[in-house]
């Protein structure tokens, strides 16, 4: 009879503190046909992922602790639908890993997690704004598309008051004697007032590898794939508006490269885009971008249809165009390569439709 009686008080007091307790699994699907013309040379047929967004599987934990104060985790891993692969085989969680507090104070955060960067500007960009990932800008080096992390990172993110927000990012370097080695900074603020939503932020990332920017980089005479940049130092700012049924998008980011040549090109980038919900459960999306580096420039002009099965499924057609001019000299689209990364295409001119479908959980 003790030993029911033990049990059953165990029982009643997991019973409690899983009431105080809230845990969310979610996730998003995302394949489609795409053609890409001009691409090394050639024109390829393939099954594309996550176009629209990203293929994400994720798990939010948030816990009551009283007073208004909450503890939280989230667990984000990334992975393509169409090959079932992960982008990063080294990293499990590789979008988000993260446990912290929140409550009047603000929020604190620590762990794996995207660029202050990414959360204030890239939600203003054409990529995220006008679904679609060829619309992030060559070799991706501002981060917008959120394909570089922090790691061993500290976030403090401050309540919001009169529609102001601002957050404060420390990524540890953690290299014995050389504390800036590998060490990451970024910042950003953000308003808020009813369709308008403006943002600023800023980054600078010590010794971060080029990555899939390499064969961008390459490509205007600045470097190889093996290429790791002293620092990346961005500045943007961001601004979103909604009339009526069009939604309004712009942003704008500058990239200075630290190169271990010596030289510090910057890379500029702007988009200008619109979102027009002409039916209850359709909507159009057009997009203009320009990057520029050196005497290097893009002009990257899309068109899409959206249309709304329901709340979390799509269907989608899109295409995206790039002019290469100055002394570019071939058209160089984010997602055209191999996995989603950068693709040199054979010529100043590329083009890429896609066909698809997006589901979310």
């Amino acid at each position: 009879m003790k030993k029911l009686l033990i049990a059953a008080a165990a029982t009643c007091a997991s019973a409690g503190a899983f009431a105080q307790s809230n845990v969310t699994i979610y996730g998003s699907l995302d394949a489609g046909v795409a053609y890409i013309n001009n691409l090394n040379g050639g024109s390829v047929s393939r099954l594309d992922q996550g176009t629209m967004q990203p293929d994400r599987i994720g798990f939010r934990g948030v816990e009551d602790l009283g007073g208004n104060l909450q503890a939280n985790f989230q667990l984000e891993a990334g992975f393509y639908t169409d090959s079932g692969a992960q982008p990063n085989s080294s990293k499990l969680f590789n979008r988000y890993s993260t446990v912290g507090l929140s409550g009047n104070f603000g929020a604190v955060t620590m762990g794996h997690m995207p660029d202050v960067v990414f959360d204030y500007i890239g939600k203003l960009s054409n990529g995220y704004q006008l679904t679609n990932w060829y619309l992030f800008h060559p070799g991706n080096l501002d981060s917008l598309a959120n394909t570089y992390q922090f790691d061993n990172a500290l976030r403090y993110t401050s309540p919001t008051m009169g529609g102001f927000q601002g957050s404060l990012m420390y990524g540890f370097g953690e290299v014995a004697g050389d504390s800036g080695n590998g060490r990451n900074v970024s910042a950003g603020g953000s308003y808020t007032n009813g369709p308008l939503r403006a943002a600023l932020a800023y980054s600078k990332l010590n010794n971060r590898a080029a990555g899939y920017a390499g064969t961008f980089l390459t490509s205007v005479g600045l470097g190889n794939a093996a290429t790791v940049f002293n620092s990346l130092t961005t500045i943007a700012g961001g601004v979103g508006y909604t009339i009526g049924s069009v939604r309004m998008n712009a942003a704008y980011t500058q990239v200075k490269l630290d190169m271990p040549s010596g030289v510090t090109p910057k890379q500029k980038n702007l988009d200008l885009g619109a979102a027009w919900r002409y039916a209850n459960l359709d909507t159009i999306n057009f997009g203009y971008g320009l990057s520029k580096l050196e005497g290097a420039r893009w002009n990257t002009f899309s068109l899409s249809h959206v249309h709304e099965f329901s709340k979390r499924t799509q269907f989608y057609v899109q295409a995206a165009y790039q002019r290469a001019g100055g002394d570019a000299r071939f058209a160089v689209m984010n997602g055209t390569g191999a996995s989603g990364a950068t693709g040199v295409s054979g010529g100043t001119s590329q083009l890429v439709t896609t066909v698809g479908m997006h589901h979310s959980f």
